[in-house]
């Protein structure tokens, strides 16, 4: 049987970037990445799990440093500004649109979470957009987005190419509007959004690997200029994110579930990567993300929040800012 070729683009976008001809796939008809892939063989899994991990005593009684603060009116307030919701979901508020990111309000399966919601599911009303980077479970989940959208059954989903099928799978009704990288999302708001390349990979069960597409977002009002970096190794598209958005306020980068480094280092950041990012970027500040919550690597979960406070001390960076999960920082 003949394999379906899985679109470049979605034909109703505009692109942001000349000459693009959309995203390509390989030959086992997979999306890839702009410079190499992100995923490792099962072997390469299987020689990570066996391996002497020397942090591990560290683990024992862990618990996060990140400060959490109850937020029961969340959505109440329109004004601009940004809400940590842990992990890699945001609550952005632009032009007086609420847009969350990448939500994940419970735990991942076995993996528990280190940090509590700031709020109740029931408080998640009134969104207006739904994010989603890619479809790895912790940041896709699916009792998540069914709550989610049964809670705000108009709010606009923008995702990556093919992933609207998995959320109609699961009975989701809400509008999908899926783009490729370097297309800008037909929305009725005073903010404009772009998908853009990250260098990770896509994954939920044993035979679907890179059958979705994956990438990061960049949001554009009159007050402030955010990239939401979702999940990436380092690659060349932050240097040329830089190029095609000259002026970030904001870049929200990853720093957790980053060792050990010859395992993670394609697909995540580490607090030093995320320090040469924001430095590509060329952004205003940097807000660390992607740890705290979830226990998903070697370093036990402190450690991220710990390292990039020293390198930044140590190379006297000071626009680092530190969000408290629930507390709003305004903009």
């Amino acid at each position: 049987m003949k394999k379906i070729q899985r679109p470049a683009y979605n034909t109703h976008l505009p692109f942001i970037k000349e000459n693009w001809q959309g995203n390509p796939v390989n030959k086992l008809n997979q999306y890839i990445n702009l410079d190499g892939p992100s995923e490792k063989s099962f072997a390469e899994l299987l020689k990570w799990q066996r391996e002497r991990n020397p942090l591990k005593p560290l683990k024992k009684k862990q618990q996060s440093n990140v400060e959490t603060v109850h937020n029961k009116s969340i959505t109440n307030n329109r004004d601009s500004g940004i809400v940590w919701l842990g992990h890699a979901s945001f609550l952005f508020t632009l032009s007086g649109k609420h847009f969350i990111t990448d939500p994940v309000l419970y735990n991942v399966s076995v993996v528990k979470r280190f940090t509590p919601l700031p709020c109740s599911t029931e408080d998640l009303k009134h969104i207006d957009f739904i994010l989603l980077s890619h479809n790895h479970r912790d940041h896709c989940d699916k009792k998540s987005m069914q709550q989610l959208c049964t809670l705000n059954p108009r709010a606009i989903i923008l995702t990556g190419l093919e992933i609207g099928k998995l959320l109609q799978s699961w009975k989701i009704t809400n509008p999908i509007i899926e783009a490729g990288w370097y297309q800008t999302y037909p929305i009725d708001a005073d903010v404009t959004v772009t998908y853009l390349p990250a260098k990770h990979w896509n994954r939920r069960g044993l035979h679907d690997m890179n059958e979705m597409l994956w990438g990061s977002f960049m949001l554009q009002s009159e007050e402030s200029t955010i990239y939401f970096g979702a999940d990436s190794g380092l690659g060349i598209h932050f240097k040329e994110t830089a190029q095609l958005f000259p002026n970030i306020d904001y870049a929200l980068i990853g720093i957790g579930a980053y060792k050990p480094e010859w395992f993670m280092n394609t697909a995540h950041t580490s607090p030093a990567d995320a320090l040469m990012v924001y430095e590509q970027l060329k952004a205003k500040q940097l807000i660390p993300m992607h740890h705290g919550t979830f226990d998903l690597s070697d370093e036990p979960i402190f450690y991220p929040k710990q390292e990039i406070i020293q390198l930044a001390e140590e190379r006297n960076i000071n626009d680092i800012l530190h969000l408290t999960i629930g507390q709003k920082h305004f903009i």
